[in-house]
């Protein structure tokens, strides 16, 4: 697919790699080409998207996105983000003389930045502070080792992009714009119409447009991807239109929500998204990190819109003190099970603190013992596993790349 033709491919033309033209070592010219080919972003999935799955995206040609999730220890997540260096078809030496570069308008089309980006949850990082987010943007993730092509150290590179979901992205983008080198690429995940004229407005690169249907954390009330998305690019591109003699740009848009198969990326393109965020697809490949019979429970799971269910109640468990207006859908559960039969009998609804950990147990004497024996465990009866409603639609395991080549389909 070509960047000319793809807004998203077109945002990230700049991630290059290296090409050679010619039959011989003697004659052959090195050029750099987009690595980026595929209008496919994974989602930043906590315990779900580990390196080996971040790897095999970024590998294949798409766009993962790195979960920094609910940190506590920045030098650990530094070095989580470290680990993925090894396993990326990577060739890193941007200044070898023998190197016919493409220059774009983002700066050089060398190697500067590391071909994936970091997904933070905005929220959470106001709470612990933006010395992660500075530390990123300064090459922390990356290892100032010796290029692969040359004997001359190279300098540590960024991410491509950081995505931002659930919150006030505002401050933080500020800081990216003022510290991180020209090229790099802010997304923002937004769930209604007037969030993504704002996102607009502030000038970020990449629009995802959630949908209700996506598995994990969205809105509490949010439209179906099918009616958000067309009237979000409606207003977006006539907002853009109204301020042709200013500096509002149409953004790249993402569609997420629900989204596993070939005709459904067709669709969301045809509404005007440029591609598309995957979660749940990813989630029983050979490369995610999630347990074996975690993955199984989701290629048994039939009739994902009647499967799975929107809900608070594993926050509660978990206390991580998620803001107002969120919930995340999961498959359901046993959790999910007495939670509606509490809210038929007795109209208890949306269980808060201590309370909720009565669902652990049939007789509702369940404790926070109980939730920590099960997270022990691994035990999905009473763990969230976050899904979204196209997970009745994966039928069988395979490996991240196969199921990105099935997800372009025609298009490749």
């Amino acid at each position: 697919m070509s960047a000319s033709k793809n807004a998203f491919l077109a945002t990230f033309k700049h991630i290059t790699r290296r090409t050679s033209t010619g039959s011989s070592t003697t004659t052959a010219t090195t050029t750099r080409v987009p690595k980026i080919t595929k209008p496919i972003v994974s989602a930043p999935m906590n315990g779900w998207s580990g390196p080996k799955l971040v790897a095999a995206v970024a590998n294949h040609g798409g766009l993962p996105i790195y979960p920094i999730g609910y940190f506590t220890d920045p030098a650990k997540i530094l070095k989580e983000l470290q680990s993925v260096l090894p396993l990326l078809d990577d060739d890193d030496d941007p200044s070898t003389t023998t190197t016919t570069t493409t220059t774009t308008s983002d700066g050089d089309g060398g190697n500067r930045f590391l071909p994936m980006g970091v997904g933070f949850i905005t929220f959470w990082l106001d709470r612990q502070g933006p010395d992660l987010l500075l530390s990123i943007l300064n090459g922390k993730g990356d290892s100032p080792r010796t290029a692969a092509h040359t004997t001359t150290a190279r300098t540590p590179r960024p991410p491509a992009a950081f995505w931002f979901s659930f919150g006030d992205y505002r401050p933080y983008l500020k800081l990216i714009r003022e510290h991180g080198l020209p090229g790099t690429k802010v997304i923002v995940q937004v769930q209604t119409v007037q969030e993504a004229l704002e996102a607009q407005q502030a000038n970020v690169d990449v629009i995802v447009l959630q949908g209700t249907e996506s598995g994990g954390h969205g809105a509490q009330r949010v439209s179906p991807l099918i009616t958000l998305l067309p009237e979000a690019v409606q207003a977006l591109k006539a907002a853009a239109a109204a301020a042709s003699s200013t500096s509002l740009n149409m953004p790249a848009i993402l569609a997420a929500g629900g989204i596993v198969s070939a005709p459904q990326l067709a669709a969301v393109q045809a509404m005007g998204a440029s591609g598309v965020v995957i979660g749940t697809g990813f989630m029983p490949t050979h490369e995610s990190p999630g347990p074996d019979h975690a993955k199984e429970r989701l290629l048994q799971t039939e009739q994902g819109g009647e499967n799975t269910i929107r809900t608070r109640i594993f926050d509660e468990l978990r206390g991580f003190n998620w803001p107002s207006g969120y919930d995340g859908r999961v498959v359901r559960n046993l959790v999910t099970q007495r939670e509606e039969e509490d809210l038929r009998k007795h109209g208890l609804f949306e269980q808060q603190g201590e309370a909720s950990f009565k669902l652990l147990k049939e007789d509702r004497s369940g404790t926070l013992q109980d939730w920590e024996q099960a997270t022990k465990d691994q035990n999905y009866d009473i763990l969230p596993l976050w899904s979204g409603t196209g997970v009745g639609m994966l039928k069988k395991r395979g490996s991240a790349a196969e199921f990105m080549d099935q997800l372009m389909g025609d298009q490749q």
